[in-house]
């Protein structure tokens, strides 16, 4: 995977990822870094013998021992797309600068240096400062000095995209609301949309739909193998059907849950080591909000004989929690055509104050 550490001139991006590549080496990571040089550099040590080899017209050299090597080669229009290919173990590759680019990213913002992010905002998860930029209302602002902080962010963000798929549970013949909730409006996008653009700002790639039909070139839609099982039925299912071994859950008809609390819901569940992890609010667990592991697929389908309910079977398992402090309707559970209006007005209100359900 590829992250940026972006920034202007002298912001101190390198400094910032000598600080963090330690931290992932702890975590078990194996990173590469790639930097851009805006202007041509030299390769070599003037005076080594590989550096008279180039001076005297080789077009590339190279030099190794038992346990590392250095290559020099002139090629025309080299990326950062070439480079990667040397490091195919890599579990991350960190790219210092690269602040016009589209990979993720997060902007070293110093005092002194510069007064705000210059990355665009759709890419950027966050800004690392040692002081109050302008224009982060909706951008989560780090302290530069806190390097462990920046790092967890950073393998939040490879995690969710290495490790994570996106369930997406529409189980449920929609009685009480009188439609398929899947397509209900929400602020220009139905339900479904909504809790796929989610998946795409966490970076999750293999995203499925279960329980409802229909086409959607972002997702998968996975018919249930055993019928009349509801939501579990339908988890079971996508369990197996996942490219990764870790599934976020999601109930489609809980179309306003910020991505902020997805955030410190997969954080939990990473560093917590157990199958299972929800969220929770006011005392209520939410079994479909959470992440759970693919293995349990089997161990679902023997419950199924017995139950059906999602939160039956949570309650069998040690389970982790993260506990929301945002107020209840963020969680709201669209049912009936009452919860709707209530959604729909909380969050125009919301809306209509300035807020932005984005990262924040």
């Amino acid at each position: 995977m590829l992250f940026a550490v972006s920034g202007i001139k002298n912001s101190g991006k390198t400094t910032l990822i000598t600080k963090l590549l330690p931290i992932f080496k702890q975590n078990g990571l194996k990173v590469a870094t790639i930097k851009h040089d805006g202007h041509d550099f030299t390769g070599d040590v003037p005076g080594t013998d590989t550096f008279k080899h180039m001076a005297s017209g080789a077009y590339g050299t190279a030099v190794f021992s038992k346990y590392r090597f250095m290559a020099v080669k002139q090629q025309g229009d080299v990326t950062e797309r070439d480079l990667c290919q040397l490091f195919p173990e890599a579990d991350l590759i960190l790219l210092e600068g690269f602040k016009e680019s589209r990979y993720p990213k997060i902007e070293v913002v110093r005092e002194g240096v510069s007064a705000r992010p210059v990355c665009d905002e759709e890419h950027l998860l966050a800004v690392a400062s040692d002081f109050t930029p302008k224009g982060c209302e909706t951008i989560p602002v780090l302290n530069l000095d806190d390097p462990i902080e920046i790092a967890e962010v950073i393998l939040d963000y490879w995690y969710s995209k290495t490790q994570l798929s996106l369930v997406l549970l529409a189980g449920g013949k929609g009685s009480r609301m009188g439609s398929d909730k899947t397509t209900l409006n929400f602020f220009g996008k139905t339900f479904l949309e909504c809790q796929l653009e989610k998946g795409k700002k966490l970076g999750i790639q293999d995203m499925m739909a279960s329980g409802c039909q229909g086409t959607n070139p972002q997702c998968r839609f996975i018919p249930d193998r055993q019928t009349d099982k509801g939501p579990l039925g339908g988890l079971e299912t996508s369990l197996r059907e996942a490219v990764n071994e870790q599934c976020l859950v999601l109930g489609v008809d809980i179309p306003a849950v910020p991505v902020s609390e997805l955030w410190k819901l997969i954080r939990t569940y990473r560093k917590s080591k157990m199958p299972v992890a929800v969220l929770k609010h006011q005392n209520r667990t939410e079994p479909l909000i959470g992440i759970y592991a693919k293995n349990l697929a089997e161990e679902i389908s023997l419950f199924l004989k017995s139950s059906c309910r999602v939160m039956s079977f949570l309650e069998s398992k040690e389970f982790a929690v993260y506990e929301s402090t945002l107020e209840e309707k963020w969680f709201l559970n669209v049912n009936n055509p009452q919860a709707y209006e209530a959604l729909t007005a909380f969050v125009g209100e919301y809306l209509n104050e300035g807020g932005k359900n984005t990262r924040k």
